[in-house]
């Protein structure tokens, strides 16, 4: 088995310029396009990791706070901590929306910065050459983790106020 076996390096068909003149395609293509591309997926990627460590944090410093038997669940009625967790989950499951439509970007991305180091005869980069994802390690594998775990805690939160009303 051969080591391009475990690379992806599938593109999109569409070019990437129409320009005829070779040269002048490929410095734009170095210069603007690539880097462009570039900048937007490493935004992407930050948006992600922020989103991967605010998501988990806020809900459960939140459940603990509502739900953890201190002041602020004494103060809070049964139907306001209902309310509270209906919230959260909204909330989560709003982000993991944006999260899932930032995967699609992040994806499409990836494959116009492929097709451009593939139109500039480059056969292994930041893009194009990749080692394939196997098994668990994949982005969406650890998305559908980090967003399940949150939006069963606050239904199990949901529950326990319905539970105590």
């Amino acid at each position: 088995m051969s080591d391009r076996e475990h690379r992806a390096y599938k593109t999109t068909d569409l070019p990437t310029l129409r320009t005829p003149d070779a040269l002048a395609q490929k410095e734009a293509l170095l210069l603007s396009i690539y880097e462009q591309t570039c900048s937007t997926w490493r935004m992407l990627v930050d948006v992600r990791f922020k989103l991967f460590a605010l998501v988990p944090t806020a809900s459960l410093l939140s459940l603990a706070t509502v739900f953890g038997g201190g002041d602020a669940t004494k103060l809070l009625s049964p139907r306001m901590r209902l309310l509270f967790a209906i919230l959260g989950l909204v909330v989560t499951v709003g982000l993991l929306i944006y999260e899932l439509r930032n995967s699609q970007l992040h994806d499409d991305l990836i494959s116009r910065a492929r097709k451009i180091e593939d139109e500039l005869g480059i056969d292994t980069a930041v893009f194009r050459g990749r080692l394939v994802a196997r098994g668990l390690l994949r982005h969406d594998h650890a998305t559908w983790l980090i967003y399940g775990a949150a939006v069963v805690a606050w239904f199990a939160a949901i529950w326990a106020s319905v539970s105590a009303a």
